[in-house]
């Protein structure tokens, strides 16, 4: 079974800078308590602090893996002892960022990873544009709420970078279903560290035909029970079921943890009907098991929802956007998620509806009536992968439909009509978390590199 990317942790490795002065004197940068600056004192002062802080480190969010702290005393010459740096170099093959407290440690850019300040001194605006100005990444986190939230946006880009999705293609450039595709797959991978592994759409049949029957029928019967209302037959649900193992089954081959598949394509082909299935449901819980999964071989979407769902720890829903009115937009498709308010939260009631007329292809319908958060955030990359349309609104019913795709859910926002000729740079499915998302993905864009854009 494949694992997420979103269980990696951050590696962090924490360091107590502390000047100690070899002598006691005073001058235009030195003046105090002689009895306190003599260098007994200032390294007692010094190691008091360095216990002190430790607790901090149990506060840290859980997806941060706290590396064995070091003290790191140095006096006036603003060198740090050989036998320190070799003790800190140790752990550096595996260290996502350093976290420095207390004081600056002189040159901190050798070990060239991410610096964060957590420290009260002026130093920390100093070491931050140093280390930038030489193309270094450098932070400064004012408090315990920041610290956490600059670490969980690291944490975002490292899982990021981790995330391989599996692509179902039908091999056709371009994807006659989404001609806004992201094209360039090395960009994307240079960028964001996301590496595309495509494989023909029809590989999948044969996996699906060596799919464990028992254990479909057993998810199918468990999806079932656990719905307000379903109108599929056990035999019809089960062929949607035996899909999703075969698309874990694949992605477990190939090392992959996010997943996408054609959809015109695949449809033409007639398969579907053949076996009496569509991929929706598969989609809606591989997303609820914290894999990234669209519709349609859209990584602009894809790409979206990866960050999106990394950032927000909800799954995502995505869909085609329709202008209403001046204030309101619907959003449809057939994949949301029944842990759209966290992986931890509750699930949501939900029914299940087939996508077809004939009754076969089973997508779950729920109403977003049950979101926590008033409002939710839509957001999309342009087809160069460099910039991200970002829009909030507020859901205010929704609607579901016997077949095809569907729910739509009816979004008010300001400035719908220039939301929707904004799209028109983008492309039109937009992928939709619960919650406000702005500040986080517009601090995660200069961390990241990308281009958040908010019409």
């Amino acid at each position: 079974m494949p694992a997420s990317a979103m269980e990696v942790t951050l590696s962090v490795k924490p360091l107590m800078g502390i000047l100690v002065h070899s002598d006691f004197w005073e001058g235009p940068c030195r003046g105090g308590i002689k009895e306190e600056m003599m260098p007994d004192a200032e390294l007692k002062t010094a190691r008091e602090k360095f216990k002190k802080n430790k607790p901090i480190l149990e506060r840290l969010i859980p997806q941060v893996k706290v590396l064995d702290p070091v003290f790191v005393p140095y006096t006036e010459s603003f060198v740090v002892d050989d036998a320190i740096v070799r003790e800190i170099e140790t752990d550096m093959p595996g260290t996502d960022c350093i976290m420095v407290m207390n004081q600056r440690i002189p040159k901190i850019e050798r070990f060239g990873k991410p610096v964060i300040s957590y420290t009260h001194a002026v130093s920390a605006a100093d070491i931050c544009a140093y280390l930038r100005s030489i193309g270094r990444e450098g932070y400064y986190a004012i408090d315990l709420e920041e610290l956490n939230e600059l670490l969980h946006l690291l944490w975002v880009r490292k899982a990021v970078s981790r995330t391989r999705p599996l692509i179902l293609t039908a091999g056709e450039s371009p994807t006659w279903g989404l001609l806004s595709n992201i094209r360039d797959l090395e960009g994307l991978r240079s960028r964001f560290g996301i590496e595309i592994i495509k494989k023909p759409y029809t590989d999948i049949f044969p996996a699906m035909d060596s799919a464990d029957e028992t254990e479909a029928r057993r998810l199918a019967r468990e999806l079932a029970e656990g719905s307000q209302e379903n109108k599929l037959t056990q035999d019809d649900l089960t062929s949607d079921l035996k899909y999703y193992l075969a698309a874990q089954e694949m992605m477990d081959r190939f090392g992959c943890n996010a997943f996408s598949t054609a959809c015109v394509e695949l449809c033409r082909s007639r398969i579907p009907q053949a076996r009496r299935f569509v991929p929706c449901i598969t989609h809606s819980l591989l997303k609820d098991r914290g894999m990234p999964s669209g519709c349609e071989e859209d990584l602009n979407a894809l790409t979206a929802m990866t960050i999106l769902m990394y950032t927000s720890l909800k799954p995502a829903f995505m869909g085609n956007p329709l202008y209403e009115t001046d204030e309101v937009i619907t959003l449809h498709h057939s994949v949301p998620c029944l842990q759209m308010n966290g992986f931890d939260a509750q699930k949501l009631d939900y029914k299940i509806y087939p996508f077809t007329g004939q009754g076969f292809g089973g997508k779950i319908q729920i109403d977003f009536a049950q979101n926590r958060e008033e409002e939710v955030t839509l957001a999309r990359f342009d087809p160069t992968g460099t910039k991200m349309l970002v829009k909030t609104g507020k859901v205010l019913s929704s609607e579901y439909k016997m077949t095809y795709c569907s729910p739509y859910y009816f979004i008010e926002m300001d400035r719908a009509r220039d939301f929707l000729h904004a799209v028109m740079d983008f492309g039109h499915h937009q992928v939709l978390v619960f919650g406000d998302q702005r500040k986080k993905l517009r601090a995660l864009s200069r961390i990241m590199g990308f281009e958040i854009v908010e019409p």
